[in-house]
């Protein structure tokens, strides 16, 4: 009977074996979290890119509807919007945005049924289009931010991310919910 040959023939290689194996584990964990919090804080900025195109496209809305109440100056009560406009805060939540635009596009849509029966109405009408092309506009803007938010809520919440995720404090992206105000929309 032959001798079973040893692995390691000695105890020095056994432990340069063990240390070589282990640092080149440490180093995939780290290279695997590291790529994981560069996917996860690519995926927040172009979500968070797509939110600020969102806001931009309302605060454009509500320079309208300024401009809009300034020329109807009281031929027709505007007071209404006003108070909504008066609202916007530009670092208002995804919620407070969304509850806004609904409250805005509902008195808005008030203050046009009120301004067609007027005689100047088609002075004002441009600017009620333009608020309506800014509309269509802000349709796919958030269609494209609601995309890029639930798939960073998706990836962050799949294995090894969701741990980077715990560590870095990254909260789950809030959705928009104005689409039943906007007119593109089914």
């Amino acid at each position: 009977m032959s001798k079973a040959k040893r692995f390691f023939p000695d105890l020095k290689s056994l432990i340069v074996s063990t240390v070589v194996i282990l640092l080149l584990l440490i180093f995939a964990v780290v290279v695997t979290d590291h790529n994981n919090v560069r996917r996860l804080h690519r995926y927040l900025w172009e979500a968070e890119a797509a939110k600020e195109a969102c806001y931009s496209l309302i605060e454009q809305r509500l320079g309208y509807a300024k401009a809009l109440v300034r020329i109807i100056d009281n031929q027709v009560d505007t007071d209404r919007v006003e108070e909504v406009i008066g609202r916007w805060d530009a670092a208002a939540s995804v919620d407070e945005a969304s509850v806004l635009y609904k409250t805005l596009d509902d008195e808005l849509a008030l203050l046009q049924r009120k301004a067609v029966e007027h005689a100047s109405y088609r002075a004002w009408s441009p600017y009620f289009d333009r608020m309506y092309l800014i509309e269509m506009e802000l349709t796919k803007t958030s269609a494209h931010y609601q995309e890029r938010a639930e798939f960073f809520n998706a990836q962050k919440g799949g294995f090894p991310a969701r741990l980077a995720a715990r560590r870095l404090d990254l909260e789950d992206l809030l959705l928009f919910d104005f689409g039943s105000s906007l007119k593109g929309r089914p």
